[in-house]
């Protein structure tokens, strides 16, 4: 009897430390963007590989360089495909008309799939994709570096905030260091984010970085609902 105690320990022992290696592998490859070490790769075709982890899917897309996490349950359409467009717009199988540049905003940092679009079904949905695309980019702040340091003012880093624009016929999300006008201070504490605006010589008021009702609501049918504490976005 002492035998199979023992044993059992050692088996939940083993499944404790697997698990926790592969959550581990798991968090360094979605926050640096890589892929994960303990995974099955698989090269499904010359623009797509998935990497079969214990308890998600990732996919990486050759053509714009991501990492999408997902379920078994989701397909392998992840990557953007060619969008062909005309007088400047894309139809999809639902018959709904996507400009050029809704397009790119909802597809070039994957959080809309090309299998994703082509379930948009009516105009409301396309702007509610719309809306919880744009607010997530528009607040992934990128830290000021001068000199080879990070900018800091009173232990608040500095930040600015990025512009979705045109570049060369494409339209993409671009951060400009060089604009002071655009900094700001932010600040982290237990889990919410804050910012406030940046004068050139200290932080004005703060104002928490949280989402309304509407991205709320809808964020769940995007692949944001795959990242780690996003619904403390949504928290009061």
């Amino acid at each position: 009897m002492k035998k199979v105690v023992k044993i059992i320990l050692i088996l939940i022992g083993i499944f404790v430390i697997l698990g926790a290696g592969c959550y581990i592998d798991y968090y360094i490859a979605k926050t640096k963007n890589t892929n994960p070490k303990i995974a099955l790769k698989k090269e499904l075709n010359s623009d797509l590989i998935v990497y079969n982890g214990m308890f998600y899917r990732m996919w990486y897309c050759k053509v714009n360089k991501t990492y999408t996490v997902g379920s078994y349950s989701d397909k392998d359409a992840i990557c953007n495909k060619n969008y062909e467009y005309k007088d400047g717009y894309y139809t999809n199988n639902a018959g709904i008309k996507i400009s050029k540049k809704d397009l790119q905003l909802l597809t070039n940092t994957g959080i809309y799939t090309s299998e994703m679009v082509e379930n948009i079904n009516s105009d409301t949905q396309l702007e509610n994709a719309i809306h919880v695309a744009y607010d997530y980019e528009i607040n992934k702040y990128k830290v000021v570096v001068k000199d080879n340091k990070e900018l800091e003012v009173d232990d608040y880093k500095i930040v600015v905030f990025p512009e979705f624009k045109e570049v060369e016929d494409n339209y993409d999300w671009m951060y400009d260091e060089s604009d002071t006008t655009n900094y700001y201070c932010i600040s982290k504490n237990k889990g919410t984010i804050s910012k406030a605006k940046y004068d050139g010589n200290e932080c004005l008021e703060f104002e928490q970085i949280k989402m309304d009702k509407n991205w709320c609501e809808n964020y769940k049918n995007s692949t944001l609902s795959y990242e780690d504490n996003i619904e403390e976005l949504c928290e009061e």
